[in-house]
């Protein structure tokens, strides 16, 4: 065994060794954290920083170390920049956006003002009872779709009128409701496709102008995107996206849609127009107009109903079995375009049936051929028919009308100089209680003079209209007649040029015929269209003062096609 004296003097031994080693390990312990520190941290290296191949490799890497943190550095003060320049804009943006705000807000303020719309606070507001209580009143005045306050606040989008740029005084409502009236007049203009729903009223050009297709289709598609806003605007648009209906393809999926109901109501019911072509009255067998007459049932409100003239030929649509007849109440419009062989089938195919069961009828729109055929021998009554157009016809059908008991008659429009002299039976039967007689826009009336005929047929007549380049100048009328009031419309001809060469000369005709004619009553001449150039003329500033020393008073249609209240004599 070992002595205590021996394990102290090997005990001192080794602890000498290991403060040896501990200290040379020290010294390389050093070593590597200089190196490492040279490596990875070449920024804290000074001048006393030991060398070594560890050293060597972190002096070649920290020209490209320094490189890449400088770029970072740049670019870092880069991205400051432009972030403080997107803030100032965006500080700017919303800045302008609250100024928009508050215009906006001035402008509805001073739009409820002049409405004289009021809360019980005295603020302008609308009485929320009255937006709950308020229907639509689309062509028909029956209250449907009714807007309701969880409809309001389900539908309330965002609005940058809120609170926080709210004016003292305003009414928390102010910027979240405007009247039911306002809407449907926005939304009305938004779809209104010219000359949209066909009226029963009679106004001067209305309907001598090709049909606008693109405008009504536009029209239907603001109409699906404005029922789809929100619930709100559904409520009060759904009736005008059904207002106007065109059977066609899908007949079968219309009459699905018009039997839906919508808030108790059926869609049928807002349904004021139809445009029913004939190929969908055929009756190839006894069940082919089915889905016709179900439309029909499906819309007791109807106003206008068209039957358009034939895209395909006639002969390509069968009628071998009947069809029903329907009772149109609430009809007051009606364009018919007259064929034979519907006519065969009776019913919705009929004229003279369609007539019979439409008391209510006020405006009448006809052409196509009648023949011997398609008469009966009972005598036509429309007691409340106060106007009637007339398309191309056949003298045939013009002495069926003849026939016809109207004593509400007061306008006759006509499209079209018939055969044979036809329009004086229609003075000679109708002139005597005419009011208004209407000459529309058709190259037939440069053909002959057909304006001398009228006046002689209808010298009561009070308002005669016509197109200036479409008809041709009358002589001097020497008769005495009742005439108060011409429209002129200037539209022009193509065809003018070719048949009369100057046309200053026809112009001159023109107003010799309304300046020297007998029309001692005559008070006001209308100018409808586009006389800039014409007004312009020596000869119409003539023109102008002799009508004026008369009394005469000669005006320009303004604010649309129908309003006049602009002079030119003052």
């Amino acid at each position: 065994m070992m002595s205590d004296s021996c394990r102290f003097d090997c005990y001192r031994s080794s602890s000498g060794f290991y403060r040896r080693i501990s200290r040379g390990t020290q010294k390389e312990l050093s070593r590597l954290r200089s190196d490492y520190r040279s490596l990875f941290f070449p920024s804290v290296m000074n001048t006393h920083t030991a060398t070594g191949p560890v050293n060597r490799l972190a002096k070649f890497l920290r020209p490209r170390k320094q490189a890449t943190d400088n770029k970072n550095v740049a670019r870092a003060e880069k991205s400051i920049q432009v972030l403080s320049v997107e803030n100032e804009a965006l500080k700017n943006a919303n800045e302008t956006l609250k100024k928009k705000c508050d215009d906006l807000q001035d402008r509805l303020q001073q739009v409820e003002k002049r409405l004289g719309v009021k809360d019980k606070d005295g603020d302008l507001d609308v009485d929320q009872q009255e937006v709950e209580g308020a229907g639509i009143d689309a062509q028909g005045g029956d209250k449907r779709c009714t807007a309701s306050k969880e409809a309001q606040a389900k539908s309330e989008p965002f609005s940058p009128l809120s609170s926080s740029h709210r004016q003292p005084g305003m009414s928390r409502h102010d910027h979240q409701l405007l009247p039911p009236e306002l809407w449907l007049s926005i939304i009305r203009w938004a779809t209104y496709a010219q000359p949209g729903l066909d009226v029963p009223n009679f106004e001067p050009f209305l309907g001598s102008f090709d049909h606008d297709s693109k405008g009504e289709v536009d029209a239907k598609a603001v109409k699906r995107a404005v029922v789809q806003v929100c619930r709100l605007w559904r409520d009060l648009a759904l009736s005008i996206l059904y207002e106007d209906v065109k059977v066609g393809r899908g007949v079968q999926s219309l009459v699905e849609a018009l039997g839906k109901t919508y808030r108790g109501e059926q869609l049928g019911r807002c349904v004021r127009r139809i445009e029913l072509p004939y190929p969908f009255t055929g009756t190839a067998t006894n069940t082919s107009s089915d889905l016709a007459l179900q439309i029909l049932q499906y819309c007791p409100e109807l106003e206008t109903l068209v039957r358009p003239f034939m895209s395909v030929p006639p002969d390509s649509v069968r009628y071998e079995f009947p069809i029903r007849s329907h009772p149109f109440l609430n009809l007051k419009r009606l364009e018919w375009w007259h064929y034979n062989d519907a006519t065969r089938s009776g019913g919705i195919n009929s004229l003279l049936d369609v007539l019979r069961h439409s008391p209510n009828l006020q405006y009448l729109v006809v052409g196509g051929e009648m023949w011997t055929s398609a008469q009966t021998g009972n005598v036509l009554e429309l007691p409340a028919l106060k106007t009637l157009r007339l398309r191309r016809i056949n003298p045939l059908f013009v002495h069926k009308i003849c026939q016809w008991r109207l004593p509400s008659l007061v306008h006759v429009v006509v499209d079209f100089p018939l055969e044979h002299n036809a329009l004086q039976t229609i003075w000679q039967a109708f002139g005597a209680r005419l009011c208004t007689v209407e000459f529309a826009r058709h190259v037939g009336f440069l053909l002959s003079d057909q304006i001398t005929r009228f006046l002689r047929g209808c010298p009561q007549v009070k308002t005669f209209n016509y197109f200036l380049n479409f008809t041709s100048p009358p002589p001097i009328f020497e008769q005495r007649c009742d005439l108060q009031c011409i429209s002129l419309h200037a539209f022009p001809c193509g065809m003018v040029t070719d048949m009369i060469t100057e046309a200053q000369e026809r112009l001159r005709l023109h107003l010799a015929f309304l300046s020297r004619s007998s029309f001692p009553a005559l008070r006001r001449i209308i100018l409808y269209g586009d006389w800039e150039d014409m007004l312009r003329n020596p000869r119409f500033v003539e023109f102008t003062q002799t009508m004026t020393s008369r009394g005469c008073l000669i005006e320009r249609a303004t604010g649309g096609m129908h309003s006049c209240n602009q002079s030119l004599s003052a």
